[in-house]
């Protein structure tokens, strides 16, 4: 599990991804009043709102099968093979386009990857090393219909 500074940040600036969040129990967070990320207790999130939910692979995973079958209007089934099919594409992406030293240089976990892409996928937004930023202009992805 990425507990980095860097994916700290990333998660705390994806407020579309936060709200996603359903508090469960054994969650990854991070709680900024000690500075620590560790596993969710479930002491309930109105006294503590200043609390990061760090997504797990598994659960951005889920994210965007959901997202799949909401705006393709297709099974659970069908949403996992689109996902399967679309994540191999980001992982085959990445790993050409950081070997000429592109905009996945920075990518330093498997996390990481999976946020940026659910999030320019969901939301049209990429990391841009400060904070999340409209994606380039022009750009569609086949399945934000």
């Amino acid at each position: 599990m990425d507990a980095s500074e860097k994916y700290i940040s990333m998660c705390a600036s994806a407020k579309d991804i936060q709200r996603h969040w359903n508090f469960k129990i054994e969650d990854y967070i991070f709680d900024p009043a000690d500075g620590e990320a560790r596993v969710w207790f479930g002491y309930p999130p109105a006294e503590n709102s200043d609390i990061v939910w760090l997504p797990r692979q598994d659960q951005l995973q889920e994210l965007c099968i959901q997202f799949f079958m909401q705006k393709l209007k297709v099974s659970e089934f069908e949403a996992f093979l689109r996902f399967v099919e679309w994540y191999a594409g980001c992982l085959r992406y990445a790993f050409e386009h950081s070997l000429q030293n592109s905009d996945y240089s920075f990518i330093n976990s498997s996390e990481e990857l999976l946020l940026n892409e659910a999030m320019n996928l969901m939301h049209r937004k990429k990391w841009g090393g400060e904070g999340w930023v409209k994606a380039a202009e022009g750009y569609v992805s086949k399945y934000a219909h």
